[in-house]
């Protein structure tokens, strides 16, 4: 084969990952827009090993913020998905947007160990302990797990939900903030009515839907035992209703964990951007893997 072994950023003979990380005008931008300090003199121009090696070593300096030296893992990566971008499929990103990336993906990972680490703390204080994982739904149906919350303060919701079939593979999933919501019963009301507005729109059937929602799936099925949400399952009810095939399922937090930490982004890292995206969060990745391995 023939290839050109130029930096297809900036011309520069004899392409190299140092070069693509570190050396590259490209890369030079993003580490200066970073809170990354650079080494005395700048990055080594040929050496990957001294450059990796300050870097591993930073949170030894006292005067740099945790914050801002945990973040130059994900410069990287964003650097060589960059070239990547560039390269397969013609998409060119501003080093500002590289680095902005960066901090986002840094904070959300980070954020998934905390309230992974939180949950941990939680089960170990409760006694005994009973392990619900997530469980598959049967075959030829999805599950659509649904996640809740709300922040009273700011009278915002944040809104998940997850859909996966029946080996725990992750389809497509979405976030959604719902402002000037009153209480936690309205924040889930809302949640529900969009959840089953997107499965309608993604022209699914044979869905299950999961989710901590005992009163309000009690209210759309047995109405005469739930009269104080008579409003709420009426108009629930009538939104599932353009559904051909579904099914609504009470589970614990415990089984319901991936749709909750989407929706907990919203309000912990003020999130408030919504979309709808195939497969899982890449900050998920690890979770949603073991979950379906754990099957």
């Amino acid at each position: 084969m023939t290839i050109d072994d130029r930096c297809q950023a900036c011309g520069d003979e004899g392409e190299s990952i140092n070069h693509i990380l570190f050396s590259c005008h490209v890369a030079r931008q993003a580490w200066a827009l970073s809170s990354i300090p650079h080494p005395k003199g700048g990055f080594h121009s040929d050496s990957i090993y001294a450059n990796f090696d300050y870097l591993f070593n930073l949170d030894k300096r006292r005067n740099l913020r945790k914050e801002d030296s945990r973040v130059w893992p994900w410069i990287i990566w964003n650097l060589w998905k960059r070239r990547n971008d560039m390269l397969f499929e013609g998409r060119c990103y501003e080093p500002a947007v590289l680095v902005l990336k960066a901090n986002r993906d840094a904070v959300e990972w980070f954020m998934a160990q905390d309230i992974e680490e939180g949950w941990k703390q939680e089960e170990k204080a409760r006694q005994p302990v009973h392990r619900r994982n997530w469980n598959p739904p049967k075959k030829g149906w999805k599950m659509c797990n649904v996640g809740v919350d709300f922040d009273k303060t700011k009278r915002v919701a944040g809104g998940a939900w997850v859909l996966q079939n029946e080996r725990g593979v992750v389809l497509i999933h979405s976030r959604r903030s719902f402002a000037g919501i009153n209480s936690k019963e309205e924040a889930k009301c809302q949640v529900l009515l969009w959840s089953t507005e997107s499965m309608k729109s993604q022209r699914q059937t044979h869905v299950i839907f999961a989710g901590e929602f005992e009163e309000f799936f009690g209210a759309v099925q047995r109405p005469d035992a739930w009269p104080s949400l008579l409003y709420q399952g009426t108009i629930i009810r009538e939104e599932l209703l353009g559904l051909e095939v579904f099914e609504l399922k009470v589970v614990t937090r415990k089984a319901n964990r991936g749709a909750v930490f989407i929706a907990q982004s919203v309000k912990k890292m003020d999130l408030v951007h919504s979309y709808v995206a195939t497969g899982h969060p890449d900050w998920l990745f690890e979770f949603f893997v073991n979950e379906s391995r754990d099957l």
